[in-house]
C-alpha cells in the first residue's frame, strides 16, 4: 500500500493557501522534491521539510536557507499551513498521518507542482514510457537559446542545471510528465507531447491496456498534443482529439528527409506542416531514437512559435541529458558510456546507437537492474536486449 496522488487542482490548492505561507515537505531530500521547494520558495512561500538521512540535495537546500530536519516526527509539522509529501514515503509516515489527524491540508507532489505551474500561459508537459529526459533536455537548449527564458523540470541533470531544474522568468514552463501513479494526470498543460507507449510500472499498471488508459486521459486534458505518428498505441490514445500534431522519423507533421548518419549521429532536413523544410539539423547524440526525439522537441518548439532557424540551433548545439549515453572517459583505451536504460526497449535503443558508435570494435554492457518488479517483469525481455552486446 502506498500514499495517494491528490488531484486537488490548482483552484481548489490556491483556495486552501489563500493568506498562508508555511509548508512543510515529507522527503524533501528527494531530486524533484528538492527542486519544487526551492522553486516554491522562490515564488514567496516559507519553506522547510524533513528526511531520512543527509545528501548532496539536502546540503544545497540548506546553503539556500531552508531548514531541513532528519527524522520523521509528527511534532515537526504543528505549526504547518499544508504539508507537500513524495509518493515515496509509506502511509504510516508519523508527519503524514499527524498532518492528516490535524485535518491539515495535504499535497502529493505532482498536484502542488500542477499548482505552482499553474501561473505559465505556456505549460509544456512531456510524456512518454521512453525518452522524456532527453526531449525536455532539448527542449530547454531550445528555449533558452531562442531567448524564451523558461522554466525547466527534468529528471536528468542539463548542461545549464546539474539539478536539472531552471527557473525562467518567461512565460514558459516545460516539465516531464511521469505516468507513475497516474502522477501526469495532476497536470493540466496547454500543449502534451506523446512520445510513445509501452508497458513499464508493472506495480502500478497491471498491462498494456492501462497505461494506454491513462495517457489518453492525459493527453484528452491537454488544448494541444503532439504525438508519435509511427508508435500505433499513441496513435490511439489521441483518437479524436482536435488539436493533434504527430511527428515521426519518416512520416508525420513532422518529420525526417535524407537522414543518414555519422559515427552514430543523426543528419537529416526537417519537414515541417504545409510542406516546409528546415535547414539540415546535424545532431551530437548518437541513435535512431535521438532523431525521434529531435522530431518531438522540434514539433513542440514549433508549434509553441519559434523559427525553424532558432529550432536548428538549439539542436544542433545539444550534447545530450545526464546519464543518456553520457562520455566518461577511457578505460584501458575503451570508450566509456554512462546509460539510465532500464527497460528492454530502451536498452535496445541503447545499444544500437552504441553498436554505430562502435564501429567495428567490441562492445561491452554492464547492466544494473532498476527496481525488482521491473527486472522480475521483463527478466527474459532484458536478457534478449542485452544481446546486442558482445559481452554483458
Amino acid at each position: 500500500m502506498s500514499v495517494p496522488n491528490t488531484r486537488y487542482g490548482a483552484a481548489a490548492i490556491a483556495a486552501a493557501l489563500a493568506g498562508k505561507q508555511k509548508l512543510w515537505f515529507i522527503g524533501i531530500g528527494g531530486v524533484h522534491m528538492a527542486n519544487m521547494a526551492l522553486f516554491a520558495a522562490a515564488k514567496g512561500f516559507s519553506v522547510a521539510g524533513s528526511d531520512r538521512v543527509a545528501s548532496d540535495q539536502t546540503d544545497r537546500l540548506a546553503k539556500a536557507g531552508i531548514p531541513v530536519a532528519f527524522g520523521h516526527r509528527a511534532a515537526r509539522v504543528v505549526g504547518a499551513d499544508a504539508v507537500i509529501y513524495t509518493l515515496a514515503i509509506s502511509p504510516d509516515n508519523p508527519e503524514y498521518t499527524a498532518a492528516r489527524h490535524l485535518g491539515l491540508p495535504t499535497f502529493s507532489r505532482a498536484d502542488f507542482l500542477s499548482f505552482l505551474m499553474q501561473s505559465y500561459a505556456n505549460r509544456i508537459g512531456v510524456a512518454g514510457s521512453h525518452g522524456k529526459s532527453t526531449v525536455t533536455a532539448m527542449l530547454a537548449d531550445i528555449f533558452l537559446s531562442a531567448g524564451r527564458a523558461p522554466t525547466v523540470f527534468c529528471g536528468a541533470s542539463l548542461r545549464q542545471a546539474a539539478d536539472g531544474t531552471v527557473c525562467g522568468r518567461g512565460q514558459d514552463v516545460i516539465f516531464e510528465a511521469c505516468e507513475y501513479q497516474d502522477s501526469f494526470l495532476c497536470f493540466s498543460p496547454t500543449l502534451a507531447v506523446l512520445l510513445n507507449v509501452d508497458h513499464d510500472h508493472v506495480d502500478y499498471f497491471a498491462d498494456r491496456q492501462a497505461v494506454c488508459r491513462s495517457f489518453a486521459e492525459f493527453a484528452a486534458g491537454a488544448h494541444r498534443v503532439l504525438y508519435n505518428g509511427e508508435d500505433a498505441d499513441s496513435e490511439r490514445c489521441v483518437k479524436g482529439h482536435t488539436g493533434a500534431y504527430a511527428f515521426g522519423v519518416e512520416r508525420g507533421d513532422y518529420c525526417a528527409a535524407d537522414l543518414r548518419f555519422e559515427e552514430g549521429c543523426g543528419r537529416f532536413v526537417p519537414c515541417l506542416p504545409d510542406g516546409k523544410k528546415g535547414g539540415e539539423i546535424r545532431l551530437r547524440v548518437p541513435g535512431r531514437h535521438n532523431v525521434a526525439n529531435a522530431l518531438a522537441a522540434l514539433g513542440t518548439a514549433e508549434l509553441c512559435g519559434i523559427s525553424v532557424e532558432q529550432i536548428t540551433r538549439g539542436l544542433s548545439a545539444f550534447r545530450g541529458a545526464g546519464r543518456r549515453l553520457e562520455y566518461r572517459g577511457l578505460l584501458r583505451g575503451a570508450r566509456l558510456f554512462d546509460d539510465y536504460a532500464h527497460h528492454p526497449t530502451e536498452i535496445v535503443a541503447t545499444l544500437t546507437a552504441a553498436r554505430q558508435m562502435a564501429g567495428n570494435g567490441r562492445l561491452f554492457a554492464v547492466f544494473q537492474s532498476h527496481t525488482y518488479s521491473r527486472t522480475a517483469a521483463f527478466f527474459g525481455e532484458i536478457c534478449q536486449a542485452l544481446q546486442g552486446a558482445d559481452r554483458v
